[in-house]
């Protein structure tokens, strides 16, 4: 049989052809564009699932406002495999229909590999760099310390410092799993080092609640990027060191008399401020304008005011929430120990292993010593520098900042000068960056619970040549 094609059954064919084509062009346009919605910022936060309205806005106003939230939170993966994970989080989805509490945390985070380590690379050498943070007093100038750190970033460099290798990153380069019986990892009872020869060592918090058989229950963790630096994505500063950020700028001024007293009491005030955006900006124009009232300024300083009032405004709205009950401090940010226990978590001299050693509670594994500068005051002392003299092997000791003002005796001098204790600075020993102040989940006093601890573990009373006593307690030494 032969088949004969004439030029309009030609033409027909080329035109479904043509209608086809077209048709398969737009199925393909419109699916690359649905594709691409659900992987937009808006969709995951607003469509598939609700959000804290804030942590959009956070995430807009910080320095990965250009990474979109699949890229942490599904990773930067192939097409195929993100497509395949899709379904997976179907779940989010559903709790938009049926109802869900807004969550505190985030439960899907894919490997750093996955996500972390597509921008920063591990392998890539980390240099040290400086912070300098600057903290205003509530005296009626407003007076500034500056604190200066060294952050020692990289995992292994060699040091001039008795601690010769170490670093932040060493978490990341050396196995360390960790257990926590909270969502957000606020305590971590449980660790354990895989050290190069492959020895695991456990460390346990003397002071768990938790019993072994719970312990035992609990999953193990391998420690991730994201489990120090959990608030990179939608951060949620202390507003207290917002404002000291902007009168350190220059858009709060220092000529209002009190300015940071006030800025305080504000925020103070406002701890319990919730609502819709309408509300909680109704609610912190009266607390403004109500300090306004109590501190009223000179003519010379109406314009200075009007910026205050602008700026105190702008950070009540970041660190004020529409929920009831949430605010700044319901977020964690676990990567520094100032706010919450953060790297003290760990780190906390109260962590033992069978051999009765800490976790090394040693400040300089991961920066200086803290600089401090205060204004019209003495400021912190660095140590001494003495040719041929190697610090003591007790300052290797894991345990040597939870023991280091119960071993002093007169040859310390040779290198921190005059033993002088306090916090006003001007020597060594007191600095105000790190005594006469409590940090947050550092107990100094814990002995361990199951095991006996090393010698040098005891307290010891120190000697009346030593100096003034100690105060054996966590405001007394870092």
């Amino acid at each position: 049989m032969k088949l004969k094609f004439g030029r309009k059954s030609m033409a027909g064919a080329i035109g479904t052809l043509v209608a086809v084509g077209i048709g398969l062009a737009l199925v393909g346009a419109a699916g690359i564009a649905g594709w691409e919605y659900t992987n937009s910022d808006e969709f995951c936060a607003v469509m598939c699932h609700s959000v804290h309205p804030e942590e959009s806005v956070a995430h807009k106003d910080h320095a990965h406002a250009r990474v979109h939230c699949v890229e942490c939170h599904m990773g930067r993966n192939s097409t195929l495999k993100l497509i395949a994970m899709k379904p997976t989080h179907f779940k989010e989805l559903w709790g938009m229909v049926a109802g869900y509490e807004r969550p505190t945390h985030a439960s899907g985070l894919r490997p750093a590999r996955e996500a972390c380590e597509s921008c920063h690379w591990p392998q890539a050498e980390h240099h040290d760099s400086i912070a300098v943070n600057k903290r205003y007093g509530t005296d009626p100038k407003s007076s500034e310390t500056a604190y200066q750190l060294t952050l020692h970033t990289t995992a292994n460099v060699e040091r001039e410092v008795p601690w010769k290798v170490g670093g932040i990153h060493w978490h990341i380069a050396n196995p360390v799993r960790f257990k926590s019986p909270d969502v957000q990892g606020r305590e971590i009872p449980w660790v354990e080092v895989t050290k190069p020869d492959g020895t695991k060592v456990t460390y346990i918090d003397a002071e768990t609640k938790l019993t072994k058989q719970e312990l035992d229950k609990l999953p193990a963790q391998t420690m991730e990027c994201y489990n120090c630096h959990n608030a990179v994505g939608h951060p949620f500063h202390n507003p207290a060191y917002t404002v000291d950020d902007a009168i350190a700028q220059g858009r709060i001024s220092r000529d209002l008399p009190a300015v940071k007293a006030r800025a305080v009491a504000i925020l103070d005030a406002a701890n319990s401020i919730s609502g819709s955006l309408a509300e909680r900006t109704a609610a912190i124009d009266k607390l403004i304008a109500e300090n306004a009232a109590k501190n009223p300024v000179a003519p010379g300083l109406k314009e200075k005011e009007a910026q205050f009032q602008k700026e105190i405004k702008a950070i009540l709205l970041k660190s004020t929430f529409s929920e009831k009950g949430f605010n700044w401090n319901t977020f964690p940010n676990h990567a520094q120990h100032a706010d919450s226990p953060g790297c003290f978590r760990c780190h906390n001299g109260k962590h033992f292993n069978e051999q009765g050693e800490a976790i090394r509670l040693q400040c300089t594994l991961c920066h200086n010593l803290p600089q401090t500068k205060v204004e019209n005051g003495k400021g912190s002392v660095p140590s001494l520098v003495v040719a041929g003299v190697s610090p003591p092997e007790s300052h290797n000791a894991p345990n040597w900042m939870r023991e280091h003002r119960l071993n002093l005796d007169e040859s310390c001098a040779m290198c921190h000068g005059k033993l002088e204790f306090g916090r006003e600075g001007g020597n060594f020993c007191s600095n105000p960056a790190c005594h006469g102040r409590t940090w947050p989940g550092v107990n100094l006093n814990v002995e361990p619970k199951t095991v006996a601890a090393t010698p040098s573990a005891p307290p010891a009373p120190a000697p009346a040549a030593r100096g003034a006593p100690v105060k054996a307690d966590a405001k007394s030494a870092k």
